[in-house]
C-alpha cells in the first residue's frame, strides 16, 4: 500500500511466461506489478477486475440481474486514467 515491496526472488518469474497479479489497484501500476514487468513478466494485472467482479456477482444474488461488469470495468478504467 506504500508502494514497497518484500523482498521478492527475481528468479521467481519466467520471463515471458509468468503472471503476475496484485489485488491492488491505482491510475498508474502498482509498484508490484512494475517490478514483475522489469523484471520479464508475460503479463500482469491489478485487482480491479476483481472488484468488479465481485460487486457484479453481489448485484446479482441481490436482484437476480447480471450487470454488464465489462462495460462497469471500462468506465471504472477509464475514469483512473
Amino acid at each position: 500500500l506504500h508502494g514497497k515491496l518484500p523482498p521478492i526472488a527475481p528468479s521467481l518469474i519466467k520471463a515471458g511466461h509468468t503472471l503476475c497479479y496484485d489485488m491492488m489497484y491505482s491510475k498508474q501500476p502498482t509498484a508490484f506489478n512494475r517490478w514483475a514487468t522489469e523484471h520479464g513478466a508475460g503479463q500482469t494485472l491489478d485487482g480491479l477486475g476483481m472488484l468488479v467482479e465481485q460487486a457484479a456477482e453481489a448485484f446479482y444474488l441481490w436482484t437476480g440481474v447480471r450487470p454488464d461488469s465489462q462495460a462497469v470495468l471500462a468506465s471504472m478504467r477509464a475514469s483512473l486514467s
